[in-house]
């Protein structure tokens, strides 16, 4: 007789959270090897957008880690995705009806624009602006790719 096993689903994804942990420390070691903050982004407005509340808080934690392991302010990624999400991704699903086009949409709102936003934010509370370097453009590719595989 075989039992089944309703709580799988909670466990992959408690997995997926640890292997993240791991990977963002392995990023910060390896700069070649992006944050997937885009893909944060995706997962986080798929959570949101699909009433997840499991998966939203699990991508809520991700994105605290991920603030945590590069120093940026703690609820800023989050604070910045839920605005995003709630007032400008849905007015631009109703223009754009291509799923590539949105792709790179979420990937340039995700680094350029993340980064625009600490750096407005830093200024407001006069903090340091944060680096930014070459690696970003290679991180947008091959988050773009990623993601629009996933699409």
């Amino acid at each position: 007789m075989q039992r089944s096993f309703s709580y799988q689903n909670i466990i992959n994804r408690l997995l997926l959270v640890g292997l993240f942990i791991v990977y963002i420390s392995l990023s910060s070691l390896y700069l070649l090897l992006p944050p997937l903050l885009a893909l944060l982004f995706y997962a986080y407005y798929d959570a949101l957008s699909k009433h997840d509340l499991f998966g939203l808080l699990l991508v809520s934690v991700m994105l605290l880690i991920f603030e945590a392991e590069k120093g940026f302010w703690f609820g800023s990624s989050i604070l910045y995705f839920t605005t995003l999400s709630l007032y400008l991704i849905p007015k631009l699903e109703q223009l754009i009806q291509c799923r590539i086009c949105m792709v790179g949409i979420f990937v340039a709102l995700a680094y350029p624009g993340y980064f625009i936003y600490i750096w407005v934010a830093n200024g407001i509370f006069l903090l340091p602006s944060p680096s930014i370097d070459w690696h970003m453009g290679l991180y947008m590719i091959i988050e773009f790719l990623v993601i629009a595989a996933i699409v």
